[in-house]
């Protein structure tokens, strides 16, 4: 191998302001000193286009807070960037010690080591839909603090709505006429009821960007298909779109499981087999839609309900698909729920829904 052709491994320590870099070639012994670049794409092309003169360069950093930023730049100067997965990095026993440099260091170590599993790094567009669903339910947490909020103000004062369900039309018409001994009292809850509409709105305004951001071409098919499944309307489509980005990364519907965190733990030994609760090590957003969509298995179908319209306006695969899951995603909950409680019953449902909505996704030659 030639001089300008040997690997040069690079592990960068990322941060909002600098980042710490780790160079180790491909037989030393020892990483380079330790070099410190502020986080500023300039300096950065600056460095890796010099560094890349002396070699091929491979860099990997930690996935974070940080996104793909650094992936997508460094990726334009023809390095070829690893994201990793900071939960399967290698843990060296005894070593209490974390510095910037000494994790720049690890990195490089682990990467020319081959140890370095890695994050793939969705589109612009992907990750832009995944802001726009994840805003969503951030605000729809809001909203529910903010209920909460209102509900336990009024129930420190004795104020309890006997009158039907809470939050419907007619109980927000009953907080705003409530009357109260203090007028402090009313003017704090008057406050809390305005938070309470704002938070209202701005959920009802990012329903409907979801639902005319689920038409563009991109990914209209694919929120068609989804939506041919029972438990799936267009905000859990277009979620399960979002979070799982290019389906073709998972070899298998286990795989996929194990991104969600919904396989089961284990820990066996030898002749003995023992596995535990799910891992939940993966895709939290999407775990808990999941769960959310198996309900409606546990539950009576309508012998005619949307499910059905839906389900006719999707591709015929999907329509197949969709049915075959209802069939066994049905008889598989009432089978576990017979001698298990509900809870294992639907986690063990969502495990292998989510297996049926991936090879929905999957381009049919696949």
């Amino acid at each position: 191998m030639s001089e300008h052709t040997k690997p040069l491994y690079v592990g960068i320590d990322a941060h909002q302001e600098t980042l710490s870099i780790a160079v180790l070639e491909d037989h030393a012994l020892e990483c380079e000193p330790i070099v410190t670049l502020p986080n500023r794409a300039p300096s950065i092309r600056k460095w890796f286009r010099r560094l890349a003169e002396r070699g091929f360069v491979v860099a990997t950093y930690e996935a974070g807070c940080l996104g793909f930023v650094l992936y997508r730049l460094l990726s334009s100067l023809g390095v070829q960037c690893v994201v990793a997965a900071p939960s399967h990095l290698p843990k060296i026993p005894g070593d209490h010690r974390k510095t910037d440099r000494i994790d720049a260091r690890r990195l490089a170590s682990f990467l020319r080591a081959g140890q370095i599993v890695s994050v793939s790094p969705p589109t612009p567009e992907i990750e832009a839909l995944r802001g726009l669903t994840r805003a969503r339910q951030a605000v729809r947490e809001d909203l529910i603090r903010s209920r909460h909020r209102v509900s336990k103000f009024l129930l420190l004062r004795g104020q309890v709505y006997r009158d039907g369900q809470n939050w419907t039309a007619k109980h927000l018409r009953w907080l705003r006429d409530l009357a109260l001994p203090l007028d402090e009292d009313r003017k704090t809850l008057d406050f809390l009821l305005d938070e309470l509409e704002q938070r209202q709105t701005s959920v009802g305004l990012l329903d409907q960007r979801i639902e005319r951001r689920a038409e563009l071409p991109d990914i209209e098919e694919a929120v068609r298909s989804l939506r041919a499944f029972r438990g799936v309307d267009t905000l859990t489509a277009v979620s399960v779109v979002a979070e799982l980005g290019d389906t073709r990364r998972f070899r298998s519907a286990r795989q996929v499981a194990a991104y969600c965190g919904i396989v089961p733990s284990e820990h066996s030994s030898g002749m003995k087999v023992k596995r535990g609760a799910i891992t939940r090590a993966g895709n939290a957003r999407l775990r808990r839609l999941l769960v959310e969509a198996v309900q409606h298995y546990a539950r009576p179908f309508p012998a005619n309900s949307a499910v059905l319209a839906r389900r006719a306006r999707a591709p015929e695969r999907a329509q197949s698909i969709a049915a075959t899951a209802e069939r066994r995603l049905r008889a598989r909950y009432r089978s576990l729920a017979a001698r298990k409680h509900t809870n294992v019953a639907k986690t063990a449902v969502a495990r292998e829904l989510v297996g049926f909505l991936w090879t929905a996704l999957l381009p049919a030659e696949a």
